[in-house]
């Protein structure tokens, strides 16, 4: 005997909650890899700008009034 229209809609009812909780569920895994993501994206800036910093120390050390001199 086909189910009634009422346990149909019953089923479709807790699919749907069930689906809404699986939304629910995906979009706080989507926040929270954005968040981690944006973190990172920082962070590998920092390090881009310390090694340009590096690089154009490397290139241009300074005055020699800021060079140890040598020891005898």
């Amino acid at each position: 005997m086909p189910d009634s229209i009422e346990q149909r809609l019953t089923d479709l009812e807790i699919q749907l909650a069930h689906m809404q909780r699986t939304c629910e569920q995906l979009n706080e895994v989507v926040t929270h890899l954005s968040v981690s993501a944006q973190s990172r994206e920082r962070l590998m800036q920092r390090m881009v700008d310390q090694i340009k910093d590096l690089k154009a120390n490397l290139r241009d050390p300074g005055s020699p009034s800021d060079e140890k001199p040598p020891h005898y």
